[in-house]
């Protein structure tokens, strides 16, 4: 065969490389970033607010569910009520995610009603100078017992934060292991603000949904996850939200 012939092929081999290296690449970015590069219009939202609390899942979303048909979204956002009457009390303007029985998809249009729900919390944590979420665990081994906090990996300040919560949350409720958990796959901890996710105890452990399922329970820890959040704020010395 003639060399040009070859050059040409040599050159189509070429560009098509070059492309699909490019393809790789964008994936690569996509997947680096919370639910792809939809969020990126998600974080540019207005400070409105000094904190803000998500009671996790909602609606057709029950969550954890222990023993009795006993759904984690409710008793998440007892605490959560019970933290926002806490924190307004001392002065702060305070979001919540939800007030009732309700996922939060309605917020973003695009997408299905779980990844819609995720961008829509997103969203609005990103509206805060500082957020937290509240949850219940679950796990198939019902030994697992005791309270997490999560922060992002890598991000020193959500550390200092998540170690405050961490000291409130412990004089109330045993703790899973005695650290902090770094992750770096939770959406919610990647909004601007710092941001905490406390999984309160298993659903799944029958000592722990006894505690959960405690009206006086929730109140301790709704006061130790408020005044983890306090402790942050005033060490921050971060100015409150006009109203």
């Amino acid at each position: 065969m003639p060399r040009w012939y070859f050059l040409i092929v040599s050159r189509k081999f070429v560009w098509s490389a070059a492309c699909l290296l490019f393809c790789i690449g964008l994936l690569v970015l996509w997947q680096s970033l919370p639910l792809g590069f939809y969020t990126l219009g998600l974080l540019n939202n207005e400070v409105v607010y000094d904190i803000m609390l998500d009671a996790g899942h909602g609606g057709i979303d029950p969550g954890a569910i222990g023993e009795g048909e006993l759904y984690e979204k409710h008793y998440v956002l007892d605490i959560v009520l019970r933290m926002h009457e806490i924190l307004t009390g001392h002065g702060y303007k305070v979001g919540l995610t939800r007030d009732h029985d309700r996922d939060v998809s309605h917020l973003v249009e695009k997408g299905t009603r779980h990844r819609r729900d995720l961008l829509g919390r997103f969203k609005l944590m990103n509206q805060a100078r500082v957020g937290l979420s509240v949850h219940a665990n679950s796990t198939k081994d019902s030994r697992e017992a005791g309270a997490l906090v999560f922060y992002l990996k890598d991000k020193y300040i959500a550390k200092i934060y998540a170690q405050m919560v961490f000291d409130e949350l412990e004089k109330v409720q045993v703790m899973n292991v005695n650290y902090v958990v770094p992750r770096d796959t939770l959406l919610l901890l990647k909004a601007n603000p710092p941001v905490l996710l406390v999984e309160i105890g298993f659903m799944s452990n029958p000592a722990d949904l006894a505690k959960i399922t405690d009206e006086q329970f929730r109140a301790n820890v709704a006061q130790s996850l408020a005044a983890g959040i306090l402790n942050f704020v005033w060490w921050r010395g971060g100015e409150q939200t006009e109203s």
